[in-house]
């Protein structure tokens, strides 16, 4: 294919993201510190479901909340996870688990633990494994970028994270977690396909998992066939063409540095492999790009959609698209990828409905979550604005709530939530950037999901995450909390808690 000319853009929030020490643990020789347990509640658990976010098999989601700046013992920038444990009484800071990396006294590690959180079935034991990117080329030359995996059981994540084997050399920190070939194992698709002379390409891990960090094997596969100076910056896993198995949306940029600012490109799944389908295109052929991408079905149609997070706004490529202050792109999915009776659209704050006035760099798209928030069936849209203005505060945040309906992602009944907002716990302060990461949860497992939205910069990089409850009618800041990693007992003080969710 003729590529498009792109340019290479800034790394991404995250690297998700669909869906789940040192030199010597890599030996085996370190121990963690034991982790706080998470005490159970006395429940009827939903049965018969097999959970991607169950940490403890209860049947109940769980949210597990990075902080990878956490200074432990001495070591600045080790990072911490915290996990908070559903219950049919919702989510509660009292059922908690606390994992941080090892202390190795005296080395600045930087290891950033809680980093690209992502949530899994690894093993397929009916417990959902927990994935952390850890950066370990700070701690040793010979070591780079690496994934651990915190295994679920029926006493939550393990203490002792493992890791993940046969990572390609050039594994450069974006992954997602999908079963790609439809055998019905979990498979983990990573960056980087191990030659760093052409990283036109990623490896798909094959699943099942073992304990020891093993899958059952490793392929490689191409972002754009024939074009091998592609890299990924965002990978997104879910089912576009309606057939079950996993397909993969990955925002790509050319290396040479030309001018643009990237695409998307779709890789259909399947037993024999990825099928590259195109760079998506909206209605006027003009290439559709996102920092942030998330897949899920708005429409109830049994085809998902590719959502994607156009955060980074102000460029001369932007000036002729609707985006000013960042927007929401819809790409509907179809039998054979890209649907062909549905244009994409572009939503932002000056789509009718739609509370607020676009303003460049407010950051509408980004940290965006898909799920069903008030329980009519049909996945809605959760997206940070965290360079938003308001009230004279520069960058002080918010989110947005975009509803599915039966016509797809709608600007009608939007909502939009800040720490100004009556009811929300705090003061909105200029620099927070409330909404630098959001995730939805069904904790209570009745069909609706709650909002969680984290402000890491707020309290000096402290950083604090919102609950807001769901009702028939979406999510209420009626009732909503908020807490910090003192809160549960973990390291606070410029620990950056809620950098990443994973739910």
């Amino acid at each position: 294919m003729t590529s498009p000319s792109l340019r290479r853009g800034p790394r991404p929030r995250r690297g998700r993201l669909a869906l789940a020490t040192g030199v010597a643990l890599l030996a085996g020789a370190l121990t963690m510190p034991a982790a706080h347990a998470a005490p159970a509640e006395a429940a009827t658990a939903p049965s018969g479901k097999r959970l991607h976010d169950d940490f403890n098999g209860d049947g109940f989601p769980d949210l597990a909340i990075g902080a990878p700046d956490s200074t432990v013992g001495t070591q600045a920038k080790a990072g911490a996870i915290s996990v908070l444990y559903g219950a049919s009484s919702g989510l509660s800071t009292s059922r908690k688990q606390v994992l941080t990396w090892p202390d190795r006294s005296g080395a600045e590690a930087k290891a950033r633990y809680g980093s690209s959180l992502q949530s899994a079935d690894l093993d397929r034991d009916g417990y959902a494994d927990l994935l952390s990117h850890v950066d370990l080329s700070a701690v040793s030359p010979h070591e780079g970028r690496v994934l651990m995996v915190n295994w679920g059981g029926p006493s939550g994540l393990s203490a002792t994270p493992t890791l993940l084997k046969n990572l390609p050399a050039d594994y450069d920190g974006t992954f997602a977690a999908g079963d790609f070939d439809g055998d019905g194992n979990p498979d983990l698709a990573v960056s980087g396909d191990g030659d760093r002379g052409t990283v036109g390409g990623g490896t798909v891990l094959h699943g099942p998992f073992t304990r020891d960090g093993a899958g059952a094997r490793a392929a490689r596969f191409d972002f754009v066939p024939d074009e091998p100076y592609y890299f990924g910056y965002a990978f997104a896993a879910g089912d576009v063409t309606g057939d079950r198995i996993a397909d993969l949306a990955v925002h790509i940029h050319f290396m040479d540095g030309d001018s643009g600012t990237g695409a998307i490109a779709l890789l259909v799944g399947g037993p024999s492999g990825f099928t590259f389908k195109g760079v998506l295109k909206d209605a006027q052929n003009r290439i559709i790009q996102g920092d942030d991408l998330e897949i899920g079905d708005l429409n109830k149609d049994g085809y998902g959609e590719i959502v994607a997070g156009h955060s980074t706004d102000g460029t001369d490529y932007d000036l002729d698209l609707p985006v000013k202050g960042g927007a929401v792109i819809v790409t509907y999915g179809g039998p054979d990828g890209v649907s062909t009776t549905r244009k994409p659209v572009y939503i932002n704050q000056d789509t009718p409905g739609v509370p607020g006035v676009g303003e460049w760099r407010d950051g509408m798209g980004s940290a965006l979550s898909i799920a069903d928030t008030d329980g009519d069936g049909y996945q809605d849209v959760v997206t940070g604005l965290p360079g938003e203005d308001f009230d004279g505060l520069t960058d002080a945040g918010s989110v947005l709530v975009l509803r599915g309906s039966a016509n797809g992602l709608t600007g009608t009944g939007a909502k939009s939530f800040s720490q100004n907002t009556a009811g929300v716990p705090g003061t909105a302060e200029k620099g927070d950037r409330f909404g630098a990461e959001t995730a939805l949860l069904d904790a209570d497992q009745d069909k609706r999901h709650s909002l969680v939205a984290a402000a890491p910069a707020e309290n000096a990089n402290n950083g604090s995450v919102w609950h807001f409850s769901a009702t028939s009618t979406g999510i209420t800041a009626s009732g909503s909390t908020t807490f910090g990693g003192a809160t549960l007992g973990a390291p606070s003080t410029g620990a950056r808690f809620g950098a990443w969710l994973a739910e």
